[in-house]
């Protein structure tokens, strides 16, 4: 953790603070600590300090909804409106609305 605490101290020092979007804090799935911040290009980057990512062939998938955050979150302050309407476009893939509308 004190790694990504660092990273934030240093986005700061060199004038990067306000792109520090959520964070530092921890996911509810997997319980990883983050930071999420934009890099000078504007894209969303993730920083988190272990790895989460169990695949079994004998575990069910767990799904969890943005509207749970305070059940995944406890104590963390909800993700900005942007979380949910922003994301980096890919060459060739054409932008579409979600089926579902988050409702944080």
């Amino acid at each position: 953790m004190h790694h990504l605490l660092y990273a934030c101290d240093v986005a700061g020092e060199l004038g990067f603070g306000t792109r520090i979007e959520r964070g530092p804090g921890r996911h509810g799935p997997g319980h990883a600590m983050y930071v999420y911040m934009r890099d000078p290009d504007g894209h969303r980057v993730e920083l988190f300090n272990t790895h989460y990512q169990i695949m079994d062939i004998e575990n069910e998938p767990v799904g969890w909804d943005p509207a749970d955050h305070n059940v995944a979150h406890p104590g963390d302050c909800p993700p900005r409106q942007a979380w949910f309407e922003e994301a980096t476009p890919f060459a060739g893939v054409a932008i579409r609305e979600p089926q579902v509308k988050p409702s944080p």
